[in-house]
């Protein structure tokens, strides 16, 4: 018996238990991608929203570290789900040649992309169970909506 025992292989250890649930996932597989994308607008920004863009870029930079740190922490794989998809402030790559091509256009694009970003971190606060995505969805949120208020409306 106890050259049985010893061959045993030994019992797994149990998995993590997840304090992610379905919405904490989609929350943080979407706006890593809604981040990222509009990096590159922001580089055609016009005179007039320069400054503006560049405080976007450091914000939105920023949040990307975090994001990635919170889809590290709910082991999500670092593929972009969304990539080619149309939706309401994502800045797809027909965008970003709309905008390159008319400068001028950003400032509607940065209002639905900022617009969009408030109602999807609202919603992680209201679906989420994941305290600290929670908690870091309404900080972008309030983020979101004070760059809003600093843009002015589209």
């Amino acid at each position: 018996m106890l050259l049985l025992a010893g061959c045993a292989a030994p019992a797994p250890p149990p998995a993590p238990v997840s304090s992610f649930n379905a919405t904490d996932t989609a929350w943080v597989q979407l706006m890593i991608p809604m981040n990222e994308q509009l990096l590159p607008a922001l580089d055609s920004a016009p005179p007039a929203l320069a400054e503006f863009a560049a405080a976007l870029r450091a914000s939105h930079s920023a949040e990307l570290v975090h994001l990635r740190q919170l889809r590290d922490r709910a082991g999500l794989p670092d593929t972009n789900l969304h990539a080619g998809h149309q939706m309401p402030g994502l800045i797809s790559e027909a965008d970003l040649l709309a905008i390159r091509t008319d400068p001028t256009s950003l400032a509607k694009k940065l209002h639905e992309h900022l617009d969009q970003t408030v109602k999807l971190a609202r919603s992680e606060q209201e679906g989420g169970t994941d305290a600290a995505t929670k908690e870091f969805a309404a900080s972008v949120e309030s983020s979101r909506r004070d760059q809003l208020g600093k843009l002015g409306h589209g």
